[in-house]
């Protein structure tokens, strides 16, 4: 790959590319947040925390469906601001809070949680283990760990994994790895559950793919003038045949996996 294909998308491609990959996952919808209010036993009396809560969709549906009282956390003020203006206008008497804070140093006392969520924003970081074991600090003993995590394909691959992590703004782990950070934050009982496809229920294949492979005019003229003034012309040409190229990749199905893992935290201290 040339240098080129390394620069920074223009803001309209990273919103294409979060639609392909985020939203594919965000269209489970109901199915989704259920899963995670009976894993987590969301109810009215149940004290939740939702670590990387951005616009406040999790955290919103929890509150508002189950009556348990929930906490958000998220280091971006603009989608902290964005969370509050959407619970003023749904919240029908819900409990629901925010906090801007670093997702690596929650503004919590130790175990005041009954459940916690971490969300995919926690593969933004450039420590995700310290977030997670934030996460354990916060949460009661026994109490029970949900995250939503992306996943790599093992068919993505090389420079195309680094393309990939620029455009979509996380990093993705393998699933042993995000397990093996659970472990060492002292999280337990491990389970999995794959919703690449929608949810583990769902046949591959079934789940509705986003389109996000056209790119508009103005787009293209965006792509094309930031590769030629960082680049000059020769590479500017090909540059949203590239662009293009990724979001039809990023499209297919399973090209990053999306994994639910849930766990408990463990009662007592972990020993060297």
């Amino acid at each position: 790959m040339t240098d080129a294909g390394r620069v920074p998308p223009a803001p309209a491609v990273l919103r294409l590319v979060q639609m392909a990959v985020l939203g594919r996952w965000r269209a489970t919808g109901e199915e989704l947040y259920r899963e995670v209010a009976r894993l987590t036993e969301a109810a009215p009396g149940r004290e939740l925390l939702v670590s990387g809560s951005g616009d406040g969709v999790t955290a919103e549906w929890l509150a508002v469906r189950t009556g348990a009282t929930v906490s958000g956390v998220d280091p971006d003020a603009e989608r902290v601001e964005a969370a509050e203006r959407r619970a003023r206008e749904a919240l029908r008497g819900a409990t629901l809070g925010y906090q801007v804070a670093p997702l690596e140093d929650l503004p919590f006392e130790n175990e005041v949680f009954d459940a916690t969520v971490g969300e995919p924003s926690l593969a933004s970081l450039a420590s995700p283990a310290r977030a997670i074991a934030e996460i354990a600090r916060v949460t009661k003993p026994l109490g029970v760990i949900v995250l939503l995590q992306p996943t790599w394909s093992s068919e993505i691959k090389g420079p195309a994994r680094e393309m990939l992590v620029e455009r979509l703004g996380l990093r993705p782990r393998m699933l042993v790895e995000w397990k093996q950070m659970m472990r060492e934050a002292g999280i337990v009982e491990l389970q999995v559950q794959d919703w690449t496809s929608g949810g583990p229920a769902r046949p591959s294949g079934t789940m509705k793919t986003v389109e996000a492979t056209e790119l508009t005019w103005p787009q293209k003229a965006q792509i094309v003038g930031r590769a030629w003034r960082r680049w000059g012309w020769r590479e500017a040409r090909g540059a949203v045949e590239r662009e293009t190229t990724l979001l039809r990749e990023l499209s297919r199905e399973r090209a990053i996996g999306f994994q639910l893992l849930k766990g408990v935290k463990w009662p007592h201290p972990r020993t060297a």
